[in-house]
This record gives structure tokens, C-alpha cells and sequence, in this order.
């Protein structure tokens, strides 16, 4: 995937989701089911981080 692929997923995965449910889009439930998943999956490694940066934060301040 080239940088420019990957800035547009990126940016699409920090907007908000939002999941097309037209009558075209209708028969492409896979596909919105994928693109929910990776939004999901997104997300949530987003939150890991903030997470892991905040343990190691308080850890650091509970030391002596």
C-alpha cells in the first residue's frame, strides 16, 4: 500500500463512522461489516495506546 493509501485509510478510520445504510448499499452488507470491523479494530488499538501510556504514568509517578 502507498503513503497516499494509507493516509486516506487513516483519515477515514479517525472520522466518524458512518455505515451507508442506503437502498444502493443495501446487498453490500460484507462490505460494511468489513469496514465497521477495521473501525472497530481501529479504534480500539487507539484506546491500547492511550492506555498503555497512562499505566506507565502513574506507574512513574508511584515510584519513590
Amino acid at each position: 500500500m502507498n503513503e497516499a493509501s494509507e493516509d486516506s485509510v487513516r483519515q477515514r478510520m479517525k472520522d466518524d463512522f458512518l455505515p451507508e445504510p442506503s437502498p444502493d448499499t443495501l446487498g453490500q452488507v460484507d462490505r460494511r461489516m468489513t469496514n465497521a470491523a477495521e473501525y472497530i479494530a481501529y479504534h480500539l488499538g487507539q484506546i491500547d495506546k492511550k492506555l498503555d501510556r497512562l499505566i506507565a504514568l502513574l506507574e512513574a509517578r508511584g515510584k519513590p
